[in-house]
C-alpha cells in the first residue's frame, strides 16, 4: 500500500501541500496529526474533501482504522455537496481502500473496478484505482491483469504529462515484478497460490537487473522518501529470495516502518520478508521476522493474513522435524485459501453479472441505510423486467418514493432510476463482451432486451453516456478505452 498511497497523495496534494509533503517524505504520524486538526477548514468543498482523503489513507497505514472510517463516514455529506459524481467515485475509492487494508481483495477490486470503468470518472482518479485494483489483484495471483492496469495507468499519466505520478506508476510495476520474482521461487512451490505466480505472470527479469532498475528509480524520487523506503525495502528481498540476502539489512527496513507507527504496513511488509527469506532457504531467520505475528495458533487464526502465515509455520516446523504439527499448519494454509479463493476470487472475477451487482456488489449495497439495502437487491433482481420502476420498487421496500431518492442519492451518488439505468446497460456491455470473445452470432437489441431495454435509441443514447461507444463497437471489439479527462 506504500506506492498507490503516494499516489493518492500525489492527486490531492492541491488541496494541502502541507499534509502531502510530509507523508511523501515518509511523516506519516505527523501529517495524520496536522491534518486531523484541520480537516473540513480551508477551501471549497471538494478541496476540503481532497484533504480528508488523504489523512483518512494516512490513518489507515498507521493501522488506525477505525479513525479512518468515521472520517469517511462524515466526508460523504461533503463529496454530495460538490456532485453526484464526486460522491460515487470518492466513494468507490474510500471503501476500496478500506478493504485493501483489511485485506479483503475481491470486496477491493469490486470498488476500484467501478472507477475504472466509468467513462465519466476523472483521469486522476482512474489512475488511483488502477494502481489499487493492481495491488489486489496481486494478492490473488493475477499478475497479468494486475500489469495490464498498471500499463494503461502508465500511459494516462503520459498522456496528461504527469511526470510525478507517471514516476510513481513505473515504481509501483517494479514492486509488481519484484513481487511476483520472489514468489516463483522453487522453495514456494508449495504454496497453495504457486501455481497462480507461476502462469499468471509474464517474463521475468533477472533479479541482478531488477535490483538495478529498483536503485536507479529510488535514486531519482528525490524527498518522496515513503515510495524510496519500499524500493529499498524490495531491493533487499530480491537479494533475500536468491540465497544471498542479510537478515540484518531487511530488519532495518521493518524497523523504518515500525519507528514511524506505520502499523497498517509493517504487518504484510514482514510477511513478505519471511517469505523472500524462505525463497533463499533462510526458514529460520525468516520466523524470526514473523515472532510479533505469530504469539500463539489463536492469533494466527484470527489474522487477516492467516493464510501465509499459516505457510510460514508449516515450513519452520517441518525444519524443525515436528513433521505432524507441519502438516496441521499446512492444512490450516490450503484451507484458508480455498476460502480466500471462494471469497475473493470468484467474487471478484468470475462471477457471472447477471447474479449480482458489477459496480461494487455487496461493497456498494452495505452504503446504504440497512432500511433501503432490500430496494438495491430487489432492483438488481429484476433488471430483466421492462415494468420496473421507481413506484414499484419504493412500494415493495415499504418506502415512500422521496424517502428513496433521497437515500440513493445521498449514500450512491445516483437517483433509483439513474442506478437501474446503470445498472442495464453494464450487464448489456458484460454480455456483449463475453460474445464477442466466444465469437457467437448475436443481435444485440435480443440482448438489450433481456435486461429490460427494448427502444433502440434509449440503448444507444445511455450506452455512449456511460461508455463512451456504441454496443456494435463493443461488441466488435473496436472500443477505444481512451479517457481525455482532467
Amino acid at each position: 500500500m506504500q506506492i498507490p498511497l503516494a499516489l493518492s497523495v500525489l492527486r490531492c496534494h492541491e488541496a494541502d501541500p502541507d499534509i502531502a509533503t510530509r507523508v511523501l517524505r515518509g511523516h506519516l504520524e505527523e501529517a495524520a496529526h496536522i491534518g486531523m486538526r484541520r480537516q473540513t477548514t480551508d477551501g471549497d468543498d471538494q478541496k476540503r474533501s481532497l484533504r480528508v482523503q488523504m489523512v483518512a489513507r494516512t490513518l489507515l497505514a498507521l493501522g488506525r482504522e477505525q479513525e479512518a472510517q468515521e472520517m469517511l463516514q462524515d466526508v460523504r455529506k461533503l463529496y454530495g455537496r460538490v456532485s453526484r459524481q464526486w460522491l460515487r467515485w470518492c466513494s468507490s475509492l474510500d471503501q476500496g481502500w478500506t478493504f485493501l487494508s483489511l485485506n479483503r481483495p475481491g470486496r477491493a477490486i469490486e470498488c476500484f473496478r467501478s472507477v475504472v470503468d466509468d467513462a465519466a470518472a476523472s483521469a486522476d482518479l482512474v489512475v488511483e484505482a488502477m494502481n489499487c485494483q493492481a495491488d489486489a489483484l496481486q494478492v490473488l495471483g493475477e499478475c497479468r491483469r494486475a500489469a495490464a492496469l498498471v500499463a494503461g495507468a502508465a500511459n494516462l499519466c503520459l498522456a496528461h504529462d504527469w511526470r510525478a505520478m507517471g514516476q510513481v506508476v513505473e515504481c509501483h510495476r517494479l514492486e509488481l515484478v519484484a513481487m511476483q520474482l520472489a514468489r516463483r521461487s522453487d522453495e514456494l512451490a508449495d504454496h497453495a497460490l504457486a501455481t497462480s505466480f507461476r502462469e499468471r505472470s509474464g517474463p521475468m527479469p533477472a533479479p541482478a537487473a531488477l535490483r538495478r532498475q529498483l536503485a536507479e528509480q529510488e535514486r531519482s524520487l528525490g524527498d518522496m522518501g515513503l515510495v524510496a523506503h519500499r524500493l529499498q525495502h524490495l531491493q533487499m528481498m530480491i537479494t533475500s529470495a536468491s540465497g544471498a540476502g542479510d537478515d540484518g539489512r531487511l530488519s532495518e527496513c521493518l524497523a523504518w516502518l515500525k519507528d514511524r507507527r506505520l502499523a497498517g504496513l509493517e504487518p504484510n511488509a514482514r510477511i513478505e520478508s519471511a517469505m523472500a527469506l524462505m525463497a533463499g532457504g533462510a526458514t529460520h531467520a525468516a520466523f524470526g521476522m514473523l515472532s510479533t505475528l505469530t504469539h500463539n495458533d489463536s492469533q494466527v487464526r484470527q489474522s487477516r493474513y492467516s493464510m501465509d502465515l499459516q505457510y510460514c509455520r508449516s515450513k519452520l516446523l517441518q525444519t524443525q522435524g515436528r513433521m505432524g504439527d507441519s502438516l496441521a499448519a499446512y492444512k490450516q494454509h490450503v484451507e484458508q485459501a480455498f476460502y480466500v479463493l471462494k471469497r475473493d476470487f470468484n467474487q471478484a472475477l468470475l462471477s457471472n453479472p447477471a447474479e449480482g451487482d458489477t459496480e461494487g456488489g455487496d461493497a456498494v449495497r452495505l452504503r446504504l441505510p440497512l432500511r433501503y439495502r432490500g430496494a438495491y437487491q430487489f432492483i438488481l433482481e429484476h433488471l430483466s423486467d421492462t415494468d420496473l420502476s421507481v413506484r414499484h420498487v419504493a412500494a415493495r421496500a415499504g418506502v415512500t418514493e422521496r424517502s428513496l431518492q433521497l437515500a440513493f442519492r445521498a449514500h450512491l451518488g445516483l437517483t433509483p432510476a439513474e442506478f437501474i439505468r446503470r445498472r442495464r446497460m453494464e450487464r448489456i456491455r458484460s454480455e456483449l463482451q463475453s460474445t464477442s470473445a466466444s465469437g457467437s452470432p448475436v443481435s444485440i437489441l435480443d440482448v438489450a432486451g433481456r435486461w429490460g431495454v427494448n427502444s433502440r435509441s434509449t440503448l444507444a443514447q445511455n450506452y455512449r453516456e456511460q461508455f463512451a461507444e456504441t454496443p456494435f463497437e463493443t461488441l466488435h471489439g473496436k472500443s477505444g478505452g481512451n479517457r481525455t479527462k482532467a
